[in-house]
């Protein structure tokens, strides 16, 4: 019985293997999750070393960047000036 309980709690015991399988198995799929991101952003810095169109793209998106002749459009919301509801 004594040795049933230690193979079973024991620091090196079937719980703690089957911890470390489970972890193990969390730590891989975060892997694959970060090496498909590394390659999004590979693709990234390829396109913006080699595409100028990938350079506008985001200078317009992130920087908020307009080239000469663009048309801008602002929009701005107005407040309307309804009675408070009773």
């Amino acid at each position: 019985m004594l040795l049933i309980i230690m193979a079973v709690f024991h620091e090196n015991g079937i719980l703690n293997a089957y911890r470390f399988e489970q972890e193990q198995v969390k730590m891989k799929e975060g892997n694959e999750g970060l090496k498909q991101q590394n390659d999004l952003l590979r693709q990234e810095i390829t396109a913006l070393k080699s595409d100028p169109y990938a350079i506008e793209k985001i200078a317009r998106e992130k920087l908020n960047l307009a080239k000469t002749g663009d048309l801008i459009y602002r929009i701005v919301s107005t407040q309307s000036k309804l009675p408070p509801i009773k």
